[in-house]
């Protein structure tokens, strides 16, 4: 009779301590339900400030910056990739050639390449490789700037 009444009370106390938990658990690290639930976006690299374009140079196509690098050798130069979108390729160099020439710089500082085998429909087209100045970063105390998902930039390819 004594074993069932120890059973008996020990099944209570793990009864007791469950409903404590489950009662005590919202205080303890659980998710605060705000119906957000997608992660905040980044915004675009190039208007962020921390790593602006050259002076006058700005692109009037739809675009994603993949990377932004500085890179030493064979001469000190910045490298911006791009992803071009809804655009052909002959539209989008055209674009550039226009717009690096408003910024003062050779039209060779753009490639262009589009992508090979991309359906009609598609959003992203092709890369755009710039050879740029180097320049420092603007806001260096800012945490935006030392954010590579923020800047893309990259170690030195």
């Amino acid at each position: 009779m004594a074993k069932v009444t120890v059973v008996r009370i020990l099944g209570w106390a793990v009864a007791l301590v469950a409903v404590v938990v489950v009662a005590l658990s919202p205080r303890f690290g659980r998710a605060e339900p705000t119906a957000d639930y997608r992660p905040p976006v980044p915004a675009d690299a190039l208007a962020n400030g921390c790593y602006p374009l050259p002076a006058g140079l700005r692109f009037d196509f739809p675009y994603q910056v993949r990377s932004d690098a500085d890179v030493a050798t064979p001469r000190p130069h910045r490298r911006l990739v791009l992803q071009y979108d809804e655009r052909d390729a002959a539209t989008v160099r055209r674009m550039l050639d226009a717009e690096l020439s408003a910024a003062g710089l050779p039209a060779g500082a753009a490639v262009v390449t589009p992508l090979d085998g991309v359906p009609a429909g598609s959003i992203v087209r092709g890369t755009v490789v710039l050879t740029l100045p180097r320049v420092a970063d603007q806001r260096p105390a800012d945490p935006t700037c030392a954010d590579p998902a923020s800047t893309k930039r990259t170690a030195a390819p």
